[in-house]
């Protein structure tokens, strides 16, 4: 047996406000955390979350992550998936030109890198380079407080299946 965590639906609907300031708060503070450290805009932001997220998507799937790749060793050129600008524009929501000229920008800045396979990536070791591996002890220090404040009041509860 293993603990899992799943929402409560009525739990939600007596909670709804509660829990939705809860789960904005947290993407405000992420949102202000990646922006101050980044020192790129909201546009920028998006874009880049996008592309970073789609890179890792094939290492994702696998059932159990190679414990090599977990943290922020560099991953292989196999395991990055580009994402084509459409692919960005419609999983972020916005409009093609817009992601065409910030891509372009981001690419000129080395904050992307075009892929030889088709589409963007990040550049190789940006986790690193940039500086980002202290922001994720302080966004899950807010993702742990969302969680709890979720947990206090039933919305997520913990099941031993």
């Amino acid at each position: 047996m293993s603990d899992r965590v799943v929402t409560n639906p009525a739990k939600m609907a007596e909670n709804w406000r509660v829990a939705m300031t809860a789960l904005m708060n947290l993407f405000l503070t992420t949102h202000r955390t990646m922006t101050e450290a980044s020192s790129i805009g909201p546009t920028e932001l998006l874009i880049y979350v996008t592309v970073s997220v789609a890179n890792v998507q094939k290492l994702m799937r696998e059932r159990a992550i190679p414990q090599c790749y977990a943290a922020t060793e560099i991953l292989p050129r196999e395991w990055v998936v580009p994402i084509s600008r459409n692919a960005i524009a419609t999983a972020s929501g916005l409009p093609r030109e817009t992601v065409r000229r910030r891509v372009a920008a981001m690419i000129e800045t080395g904050m992307l890198i075009e892929d030889p396979r088709g589409g963007v990536t990040v550049p190789i070791g940006v986790i690193k380079d940039r500086g980002y591996e202290p922001l994720l002890e302080a966004m899950m220090t807010d993702f742990a407080r969302a969680a709890e404040a979720l947990l206090r009041i039933g919305v997520v509860e913990i099941r031993n299946d």
